[in-house]
């Protein structure tokens, strides 16, 4: 089963009644312009689907795409997020300015590209966003043949759940991975814990941080409960929301940016991803700093690098996602952002404290993905905004 939306797939059909005569690209155009399309994006669907109106497979010729070299590269990422040498080096090698422009979070790159903006030729989101945007028709399939690199990934995240390539494409390939857990102070701490509950703990008052990211947030308090990270039981996020809510004046900022400042500066905890507190481990050190996975389990993520729908210079784009695959440039990438690798091939290249760092199999045992809940995500969204406005 496709799983893009009703409109894409209407979209699809157009563009085969045009390939087969029975209608002109003018005609088309003025459709999916009324289906809710932005005049740009409807014209890279039907340059992606060619004349003959049949989508391009993922393992479709590289022919298939304009393979003129733009001037720039637009890449909409997180802030940080990029090594400055792998966009110079980029740029030496094939001519391509890597140009940059940044969101604060999925929900922010989600609304703008949902609203109709384009002109980015790549992005970065988390594998929930990822499945979100592949369903509502955000994200145009690659052409695998011009990432050879791919090879270089490790298993797991060759075709993982939220992008399962159900209609034979592939829409996404994995950017760097991690985990969520607990950024720990030692000396400012009267002692650790390996638990999530010393950020419910009242003596904490004002004395951490958590995530901007309702899903990450409700995740706390669902396993706390016991509960899965991906619950869609109303009870149990009903009783996360309130554990929340009571947890909030406790809480100095909702802050997912500012996780190595913080901690550097002194607050003692900060629930966080794991490349921030290791950016702020590198300054601190073992003896002030530890990152803690707690025991009742905790979320794993993948972000992930699309071309969206409408992108100027999709081949500039696979080019660039190419490069960023050879073990020597995911090296640079793990040197400069802290965060896991998806290319095992970089870790001889690469800072061992980050390697240091990637969990065991035993005790990713007790770990779970973020997944995409569909329609339930509503209800998180009414919690998430219970909390924040309480």
């Amino acid at each position: 089963m496709s799983t893009r939306n009703p409109e894409s797939a209407t979209l699809v059909q157009l563009a085969r009644h045009m390939g087969a005569g029975e209608m002109t690209r003018t005609e088309f155009l003025q459709r999916a312009v009324a289906l809710g399309l932005s005049m740009s994006a409807a014209g890279a669907i039907l340059a992606a689907c060619g004349e003959s109106g049949e989508a391009p497979s993922a393992s479709g010729s590289p022919t298939a795409l304009d393979t003129a070299l733009p001037k720039e590269l637009l890449l909409y990422n997180w802030s940080d997020y990029m090594a400055p040498e792998l966009k110079k080096s980029f740029e030496r090698e094939y001519g391509i300015k890597v140009v940059e422009s940044y969101y604060d979070g999925n929900e922010m790159l989600l609304s703008k590209l949902s609203a109709g903006a384009t002109g980015y030729d790549l992005c970065v989101p988390d594998n929930i966003t990822v499945h979100i945007m592949l369903k509502s028709g955000l994200i145009q399939p690659l052409d695998m043949s011009l990432i050879p690199n791919f090879a270089n990934v490790m298993p797991q995240f060759k075709k993982p759940n939220y992008d399962p390539e159900e209609d034979g494409k592939k829409y996404s390939i994995p950017f760097q991975w991690g985990t969520t857990g607990i950024g720990l102070r030692k000396d400012l701490m009267p002692e650790t814990t390996a638990s999530w509950n010393v950020l419910f703990d009242p003596k904490n008052k004002g004395r951490l941080t958590m995530l901007d990211d309702p899903r990450e947030v409700f995740g706390v308090a669902l396993k706390i409960d016991g509960n899965s990270l991906n619950s869609t039981d109303e009870g149990q996020v009903d009783a996360a929301r309130d554990k929340l809510i009571a947890q909030k004046p406790l809480v100095r900022a909702y802050d997912s940016v500012n996780t190595k400042r913080n901690l550097i500066s002194g607050l003692p905890m900060c629930h966080a991803w794991n490349g921030y507190v290791l950016q702020a481990y590198d300054v601190l050190g073992p003896e002030k700093l530890e990152y803690v996975l707690p025991e009742e389990g905790f979320a794993i993520w993948c972000d992930n690098i699309v071309i969206p729908v409408g992108a100027p210079s999709p081949y500039a784009a696979h080019l660039f996602m190419n490069y960023l695959y050879e073990p020597a440039n995911a090296a640079k990438l793990v040197d400069y952002t802290w965060f896991s690798s998806p290319v095992p091939a970089a870790e001889p290249l690469s800072n061992p404290i980050v390697w240091e760092f990637v969990p065991s199999e035993e005790t990713l045992q007790r770990s779970e993905l973020l997944n995409d809940v569909a329609e339930f995500k509503r209800y998180y969204d009414d919690a998430w905004m219970q909390v924040k406005s309480s």
